[in-house]
């Protein structure tokens, strides 16, 4: 028992260290201790961190506990996921993980230590934001510090999600067809779904099971708001409010009889997926992680698009037609046709974008979908080179060197471009200015997935970027004009398309900047 214990305790810490050592984690963690400053404004600006029915909340403990805890979460289940999720990746990759299967370390031993070690990284960043969030409190809070108030509202929310989002990274990295890219993305349509079905249940009122899967803390949260303070609107963040409008005294959150047990079990449920992962746990095997030769052995996605390799193949063959000579603009054509080769679902996905837009009644009802397959496609075009280890062989060759910035995006807007033709050119036929939009909201991406690829040096960054202002874009409908990047609602103006093209530009000029200093250093 003692030698269980201390493997676990050493797979958390030393995951824990690897993560804090790095350059990255700090600053993110410095980021988000930041943003505290942001989130919690003076009222003297005429915003409010929260707003009950129209009135601006006292900044007291209960109110800065309750709203720094519920954006925590947002944190915490969005983008803590896509932080933590490789795990197990790095000691595939490191071959660590060679040297601890070979050990009398069991598999449960290994994913319990993942899982710990996840959860104390999150709980570590939790942390450091409540503390900044404390600070705030001291430096433009209208109230004494209450320590155990705060503390307590961060009890009542953060549990749940800090479990649920680890053990699923656990599980999904344990699962060959989630771990990695394929993986991402339905995660965010997981923790989406399970906040939506939350709040419906607690909308239309009543106990009900969805009580006890409230990871996300949403649902106790509007349950308790709405039975102590009768909150019919409620609004957290540095929003405007009417300073007529006398503050309104909220003292947080209080665990009742009736939530006692479904925040128990929303806690200890997760710790059900970890035996889940064991079954398909494949204990750093060579053969199953993809280390050998053996094309037979890959799981069946692997397979899957092995069956569409000798067309991408074919297609890559025709298209590799003009990339001749040694030009900037041979090497964009060549890196961008490359896709095909490395992802033949990509063609694929063009076809089918192709066949969507044809059939469909109203083809600008489908440009969510193509979008949404379009990030997925071009989220690791800047990234690959990192992951396969040839970015030394690529600036050895004269001019990629120095112009990495700009060939990764040339290949990704030709890339993007010729993925979403059709629709372009079904657009441009019905009228300039939509084509104008969606023409500036297919560069949007491609820009913004080289700019945040080359910055961060990791697709994920991008990934849920992207995938989380998607999510908003598509919930809008088209209500606010300045959202409507690509036109999808035909609500977007002269401003929006102003907008990203500007934005696209100065997210270009920043990573061709950060660039520039990283080979300055080098």
């Amino acid at each position: 028992m003692n030698d269980s214990l201390s493997r676990i305790v050493a797979i958390v810490r030393a995951d824990f260290l690897l993560r804090f050592r790095r350059a990255s984690t700090v600053v993110v963690f410095l980021l988000l201790c930041a943003f505290a400053y942001l989130w919690v404004p003076e009222p003297s600006t005429g915003r409010a961190l929260l707003q009950i029915n129209g009135q601006r909340a006292l900044l007291n403990s209960g109110a800065i506990g309750m709203a720094t805890a519920s954006i925590g979460m947002i944190f915490v289940g969005l983008f803590g996921y896509y932080v933590i999720s490789n795990a197990i990746r790095r000691d595939i990759v490191s071959r660590c993980g060679l040297i601890a299967a070979s050990t009398s370390m069991r598999s449960g031993e290994y994913l319990l230590g993942k899982f710990l070690g996840n959860v104390a990284f999150l709980v570590t960043f939790l942390g450091g934001f409540m503390l900044s969030s404390m600070v705030m409190l001291l430096v433009r809070g209208e109230a004494p510090l209450q320590p155990l108030v705060f503390i307590g509202q961060y009890l009542l929310l953060a549990p749940p999600a800090s479990m649920f989002v680890s053990a699923v990274a656990v599980l999904f990295e344990s699962i060959p067809v989630f771990a990695g890219k394929l993986g991402d993305v339905p995660y965010f349509f997981l923790w989406m779904a399970m906040i939506g079905i939350v709040v419906s249940q607690e909308v239309r009122g009543g106990l009900s099971w969805g009580r006890y899967c409230d990871v996300s803390g949403f649902g106790f949260m509007i349950e308790q708001m709405q039975a102590t303070t009768g909150a019919k609107e409620v609004s957290i963040g540095a929003s405007a409010f009417d300073p007529a409008k006398p503050p309104l005294i909220f003292n947080g959150l209080m665990l009742t009889p009736e939530w006692l047990l479904p925040r128990i079990i929303s806690i200890v449920a997760p710790l059900a997926l970890l035996p889940v992962a064991a079954l398909f746990f494949h204990r750093f095997d060579p053969v199953r992680t993809k280390r050998t030769a053996d094309k037979g052995s890959r799981h069946f996605l692997a397979r899957l698009q092995m069956l569409f390799k000798p067309l991408s193949r074919r297609a890559a063959a025709i298209l590799m037609r003009p990339a001749r000579g040694g030009s900037l603009a041979a090497a964009i054509w060549t890196d961008a046709v490359l896709t095909l080769t490395l992802f033949p679902f990509a063609l694929v996905a063009f076809v089918g974008v192709v066949i969507l837009t044809l059939c469909a009644a109203h083809p600008p009802d489908v440009m969510p979908i193509v979008f949404l397959a379009l990030g997925i496609i071009v989220s690791d075009v800047v990234t690959r080179d990192n992951r396969a280890a040839t970015t030394p062989v690529i600036y050895s060759t004269p001019r990629l060197r120095e112009n990495l910035v700009w060939w990764k995006l040339g290949s990704t807007c030709l890339l993007a471009v010729g993925f979403c033709l059709v629709p372009l050119l079904m657009c441009g036929a019905g009228g300039g200015s939509r084509f104008a939009m969606l023409l500036v909201g297919v560069l949007f991406v491609a820009a913004f997935a080289t700019a945040l690829g080359v910055i961060t040096g990791n697709p994920k960054t991008f990934l849920v970027a992207f995938l989380s202002f998607w999510y908003v874009v598509v919930n809008d409908h088209g209500a606010s004009p300045l959202i409507d990047f690509a036109g999808f609602y035909g609500t977007a103006t002269r401003a929006t398309l102003l907008l990203y093209a500007t934005l696209s530009v100065v997210v270009m000029v920043a990573a061709a900047s950060a660039h520039r200093l990283r080979l300055a250093r080098s």
